[in-house]
Formats: structure tokens, sequence, C-alpha cells
């Protein structure tokens, strides 16, 4: 709307004009109350007070589908959630859902939904109710919780590899779930940021941009812990036919990438670049022996299908040494000033 003067009023107030045009889309008239906030890049927000008070209105969605495929509806609640929803409604009145397809949808809530709650539910409608504070989960500690549970899983593979104890790793594939969890409640705060910048003190941040670097980040976070459930589920699958010495290799080169991923995280909240800079040089070491495994992977005498799932597994590995790349490059750009 073009550049406004400041004009000086009495000794010590200050005022700039509103743009005639806005002055009428919001019907107001002289005298009339506004909010101006200061927000976290310098610059101000000029708000209508109604505006201010449907801000903090509960907001609502209903979500009718037409489709009784359970995963079309449960897809249509999660994004209802990530886009920052407080009541979430299903009307299911226009669907016979499979057999199992309300109890695939309850699992849902209670797996990926974190402090979504069924406060009601009949024949045809399920409401959810989300019981979230953000002050209550700052980001960089979330990204963190996240971190340490993936560091978790890795140590619990490694020593299933090496104990041949098939009951942790499979342990370690249900808690694959419970990242995830973290990485949808994050999406909603970012989402909620992005939507007022004001917000974004509450959830530890400085800067808008930042949502985007974070953003990235638990994604990268969210990733890691596909693959570690992959490594699980493939060794699961050979683990009787690897001998102990090729799994001590595999634990090994797990390990180190685990203590990348967990310093590089910590970079983040340090805003530490020498070490972020470390973390990508050790980084590219744990590369190189994933890639040496490879090498003697494919010349070990066993069973094709043995080999493709180990290499499935050095695969895994090394992707998730590179999020750790990514993630301490995150850190260069978050602590770059």
């Amino acid at each position: 709307m073009g550049i406004r003067r400041v004009q000086k009023v009495g000794k010590s107030t200050y005022t700039v004009s509103l743009p005639q045009d806005w002055v009428k889309a919001k019907s107001l008239a002289p005298k009339a109350e506004v909010d101006v906030r200061s927000l976290p890049d310098g610059s101000l927000r000029v708000a209508t007070l109604d505006s201010i008070k449907n801000d903090s209105k509960t907001r609502e969605i209903v979500i009718a589908p037409r489709d009784p495929d359970s995963g079309f509806i449960i897809r249509k609640a999660l994004a209802a959630y990530v886009s920052n929803y407080d009541v979430i409604k299903l009307d299911l009145s226009k669907v016979t859902l499979e057999p199992g397809g309300k109890e695939k949808i309850r699992k849902i809530i209670k797996s990926k939904m974190a402090g979504g709650e069924i406060i009601e539910e009949s024949v045809n409608q399920i409401t959810i109710q989300i019981l979230l504070r953000p002050y209550e989960f700052p980001l960089d500690k979330l990204l963190l919780r996240m971190a340490t549970m993936a560091r978790d899983m890795m140590a619990d593979v490694s020593r299933g590899i090496n104990e041949r104890a098939r009951s942790m790793l499979e342990d370690v594939t249900e808690r694959d779930e419970d990242v995830d969890k973290l990485y949808f409640m994050a999406s909603r705060w970012l989402t909620s940021m992005i939507g007022d910048q004001a917000s974004l003190q509450n959830y530890g941040l400085k800067q808008a941009k930042d949502c985007l670097e974070y953003g990235l980040a638990f994604r990268h976070m969210e990733r890691i812990a596909d693959h570690i459930n992959r490594i699980a589920s493939n060794f699961l699958v050979v683990i009787d036919e690897v001998d102990r010495d090729t799994g001590t290799s595999f634990a090994t080169v797990l390990d180190g990438a685990s203590g990348v991923l967990i310093r590089s995280v910590n970079c983040l909240q340090s805003g530490s670049l020498q070490e972020a800079n470390r973390s990508i040089h050790d980084a590219r070491k744990v590369i190189l022996s994933a890639e040496d495994l490879m090498n003697k992977i494919v010349e070990l005498k066993m069973k094709a299908k043995t080999i493709g799932a180990l290499i499935i597994v050095v695969d895994s590995i090394k992707r998730i040494t590179e999020y750790g790349i990514g993630i301490s490059e995150i850190a260069f750009d978050l602590h770059a000033d």
C-alpha cells in the first residue's frame, strides 16, 4: 500500500496514517481501536480487534467423505491436524467403512496425533479435540527428543544384531510411530507460526525464516526413523544367516551413523558451527565405511535374498548419515550471522 511518512504529534508520540482502502474494508470509524503488535523480525502488525478475537476462537473443521476408504479419511484428518484445527469432526454418514475401518481411524488418532482425543463418537461421527499448548513443546526440544528416540532405536538395533535378539528388532519396528507422532506435532506448530509470526517466541524461534529450516530438519528426522525401521525389518529376515563378525561390522557402522546424528542435532541448539563442520567430516568417514561394507557383502557367499536385504540395510545407514549431514548444514543456515 505504499510508503507513508512518520509524523510526530506532541513531544513523544509518533503516528502513521492507515490506508483508506484498508480502513473502509475493515469498516473502521474514527476513534476505533486497532491492535498493534511488534513482530520478531522488527516489523509491526496492525489488526482489527475483531480479527484478534477470531484468531483466539476454536478452529473447527468437518470432514464428510464420500469415499469409504479409511486410508483416505485418515489422510484428510492428519492434514486437518497439521493445518492447526482444534476440533476435527469426521462425518461418516455418507460412507460405509470396510470392516475394521473405524478401528484404523482410532489407532491413527492415538499414534499420530499428539494431544488428539476422541471426545464424542457415534455410529456416523467421530469428534477429535486437540489438546496441546505450544509453549510446552519448543521446537528445538521437540527435535532433540526425536533425535534421542532415533538414537535409542539405533542402539537397540545394534544390540539386537549383536545378540541375535529378534524381540529387540521387532520392538524397534513398532517405535517408528512414536517419531511420526512428534513429526506431525512439529508440522502443526510450523503451520501455526507461518500463519501468525507473533507466535514465534512461543515456539522458541526468533525469525520467521527459521520455520523453513526447522521444517526441513523435522522431515530429515522423520525419514531417519523410517530408515531405522527398514534396517530392523530387513535384519529380522536374515539374522539367522549372517555370521557374528559380519553382524558386528553392521552394528559398528550403524553406531557411527547414530553418533553423527545426535551431534548434528546438538549443533542446532548450541550454534557451534565448528562442531557442525567436524560432524560433517565424521559423517563422510561413516559413509566410506558403509561403502566398504557394501563391497564386502557382495563378496560373501550367501543367498541372493540375504545379500539383497543387507544391501538395503547399508543403503539405509548411508541415508541416515546423509540426513545427519543435512541437519549439520541447517545449523550453518540458522547460525550464520
